[in-house]
């Protein structure tokens, strides 16, 4: 009489446990399989970040496939039971491999905002928006992040540039820039011409208008012309580089404009060799270097040369950090720790945080522990080169 009287029951744990199992599974293979579109990978990143909600999930269902068991269920309660528990490891590896780094860091994660503010894309709007050129009648412009609660001495001046593979306006990612002003900094997230085919000059040229009006204009906001930082990410990590390691000569402006020396250097998984030879059909770099070059053929070793911030490694360049998702599809992190190897030998200053499992663009999530991470190796880095 017991077997059948739990019947019923049986059946919806059991039901239950492989339905979690299943969503579980769909959810999890953008994330743990190559994709073959950047829409599905994007997927598997956000999936990535907030994986204790896959670890929930699958640990609901192994519970169900052991009351199934209980209840009288055999051979099917095992194998889900199984399935579950193996996703409940798989949810469970990119936290604990963060807290781990985070441990190493001497970083304090808080699980409360894990969940807290998911984007990156919500955040109060700048102070100013302002033309900082016009060129061939495109106008070019900057948000202007001012901290709420100016001291009175002039605040030191990160200029943030989007990445991207689109042409795309400036404050991508807003909070990144309001969490910068609350800590002091007064922020210029600028546009510029994304890639044209041909001329790997003008975006980074930009980039260095941009720079020279921040120098020229910086005290206006409250901001120190002599303590500038330039931040990117992805592409535009790869822009912060290149712009803040050539000289004029090498790499000239596109408007007429001062070029200060650069305080330091923040990149967030750049692409800095492009000379490299590229293997991944989404590699950053690839398209980076096609679309530079012209969309035909890849450049050659000694035309990718030039576009790349690997060439102009020498002694005395700004301090740089490098942030670096380990899992990361589009720029492989071994391309990074290559990078960084390079600088060492070059005499540069610099740090490179590797961030276990965390994918391409992980910042779009607000509380992840990626970006909790990255935000205390950041102000730690910008508080000792203030």
């Amino acid at each position: 009489m017991a077997p059948h009287r739990h019947t019923g029951r049986r059946r919806i744990a059991l039901t239950g446990s492989w339905l979690a199992a299943v969503i579980a599974l769909v959810l999890a293979a953008p994330a743990l399989l190559p994709m073959p579109n950047l829409e599905l990978w994007a997927l598997g990143m956000l999936v990535t970040e907030f994986s204790l909600a896959l670890a929930g999930l699958a640990a609901l269902g192994a519970g169900a496939a052991v009351l199934a068991r209980r209840w009288g269920a055999a051979w099917s309660a095992g194998v889900v039971a199984f399935v579950n528990a193996t996703l409940l490891v798989a949810g469970l590896l990119p936290p604990v491999s963060a807290w781990a780094t985070a441990r190493e860091l001497d970083v304090r994660l808080s699980p409360s905002r894990y969940f807290g503010g998911l984007s990156s894309t919500a955040a109060r709007g700048p102070d100013a928006t302002v033309r900082y050129a016009r060129i061939g009648g495109t106008d070019l412009m900057l948000d202007v992040w001012r901290p709420p609660r100016p001291t009175g001495a002039p605040a030191p001046a990160v200029i943030n540039i989007h990445g991207g593979t689109q042409q795309a306006g400036q404050s991508l990612f807003p909070r990144w820039d309001a969490w910068l002003a609350d800590s002091g900094y007064v922020v210029f997230d600028i546009s510029y011409r994304f890639f044209r085919s041909g001329d790997w000059r003008t975006t980074p040229g930009d980039v260095k208008c941009a720079l020279g009006w921040v120098a020229r204009n910086a005290a206006r906001y409250g901001a120190d012309p002599d303590r500038i930082v330039m931040m990117g990410q992805s592409a535009g990590g790869y822009l912060a580089l290149l712009a803040s390691y050539t000289t004029a000569a090498e790499l000239p402006a596109t408007c007429p404009a001062p070029q200060p020396d650069i305080a330091a250097v923040v990149a967030w998984y750049p692409p800095a060799d492009l000379a490299r030879p590229m293997t991944p059909s989404f590699r950053l770099a690839e398209p980076l270097r096609r679309q530079l070059t012209e969309e035909g053929p890849l450049p050659s070793p000694q035309e990718a040369g030039r576009v790349s911030p690997l060439t102009y490694l020498r002694r005395g360049l700004p301090p740089t950090l490098l942030v670096q998702g380990g899992r990361d599809f589009l720029q492989p992190a071994a391309d990074t720790r290559a990078f960084a190897g390079r600088l060492a030998a070059a005499g540069v200053e610099h740090r490179l945080v590797e961030i276990p499992y965390a994918d391409h663009q992980f910042d779009l999530s607000w509380g992840g522990f990626g970006s909790q991470i990255t935000r205390h190796v950041t102000e730690r880095f910008l508080r000792e080169v203030r």
